[in-house]
């Protein structure tokens, strides 16, 4: 019960933002293994035939054990939005024995900078939290996947989306289950390059 409470406190306290794409899949790095990726976000506007840059992204990937893999993110907003000014994450994903193709990521971060414009020009820190299940199929050199993100900031955010991957070349597709400012009536399509 005490747990339920906390998530609720949580829920309610922080301030609410949109996600940035995971431009991961659910395989795991050998040990020892790094890995890049770039990438960036676009705001897709399903009624009103919105398509903007979103954010700027780099991600660092690392294998530490057989199942478990951390993970750096920093993100920066395009110019075309009003959004935080940074956003620092990082995380563990653990992989599922005898599941090869399944992963759930674990991730802790905050929005950093001036609040959106028209809102104030008060620099802020916003704490949210990511939990987010995926697994996916091989179909040849591709893996196609689904993920289910869970995304506390001031409210939980349940967004589910869909992944295509070659390890190489990443993308993504979000919409998510709760409105937002930056976000009526759409989702975001993630593009990643791994290297």
């Amino acid at each position: 019960m005490r747990w339920i409470i906390l998530m609720l406190v949580v829920i309610v306290a922080f301030s609410g933002c949109v996600p940035m794409a995971l431009m991961m899949g659910p395989e795991m790095l050998p040990i020892g293994t790094l890995k890049q990726s770039v990438g960036m976000d676009l705001l897709v506007g399903f009624e009103e035939s919105i398509l903007a840059p979103w954010s700027f992204q780099y991600l660092a990937r690392m294998g530490l054990t057989e199942y478990l893999e951390g993970s750096l993110r920093v993100s920066i907003p395009s110019i075309f939005i009003s959004a935080p000014a940074a956003t620092l994450e990082a995380g563990a994903k653990l992989g599922i024995p005898g599941f090869r193709n399944a992963a759930i990521l674990v991730s802790g971060g905050a929005f950093l900078g001036k609040r959106p414009s028209g809102i104030s020009g008060d620099d802020y820190f916003i704490p949210f939290l990511r939990v987010a299940p995926m697994a996916g199929v091989s179909i040849g050199n591709w893996m196609v996947g689904a993920k289910l993100q869970i995304f506390v900031a001031s409210e939980m955010g349940i967004i589910p989306g869909v992944f295509l991957t070659n390890g190489k070349l990443f993308f993504e597709l979000d919409i998510p289950f709760v409105d937002s400012t930056s976000n009526p009536d759409g989702g975001l399509f993630g593009i990643a390059v791994t290297f």
